[in-house]
């Protein structure tokens, strides 16, 4: 099982919602998370490395996707290229922004929302506010297919 956990860089730091936790730790032991970084291995966002060091902890793999510009893919459009093909490979997907940025479907991790839709992939969305409390915003999943496992808030 490959899922992608993605987190807005505006999140406030070390706020890996507790109910991810539970939620990784239900996983099976060969599921592997996805998750994004900048190039060249730049050490990812706060909120990832958060997920990275809870996926160490519980013995989960984890995969980096990178932006790869090209001539034809420069900047921005390698960024969105990363999480097309992110998206791709998973089976689920799971999203943590802000409650500002749920209003802005231009902010970078929301857009991954419409990603998942367009590849048909279940997909739940959370905010997460600056006192560290998840409201679930969105989700995707016509087959209810992650409905008992997806984090409930």
């Amino acid at each position: 099982m490959n899922v992608v956990i993605a987190g807005s860089h505006r999140l406030p730091a070390g706020q890996a919602p507790r109910l991810l936790i539970r939620f990784l730790a239900a996983l099976p032991d060969d599921a592997i998370i996805l998750m994004r970084r900048g190039m060249n291995g730049q050490v990812p966002g706060p909120f990832e490395f958060d997920v990275a060091q809870l996926c160490y902890m519980l013995h989960l793999g984890n995969m980096w996707f990178e932006p790869a510009p090209t001539d034809k893919y420069p900047g921005r459009k390698s960024v969105f290229l990363r999480d097309i093909e992110m998206v791709r490979k998973a089976d689920l997907v799971i999203l943590f922004v802000t409650p500002e940025e749920v209003e802005d479907a231009y902010a970078g991790t929301m857009h991954l929302l419409d990603k998942a839709m367009d590849e048909d992939r279940p997909v739940y969305a959370y905010s997460v506010d600056q006192d560290g409390h998840v409201k679930r915003v969105g989700e995707y999943d016509t087959q209810h297919l992650y409905a008992d496992i997806a984090p409930s808030a």
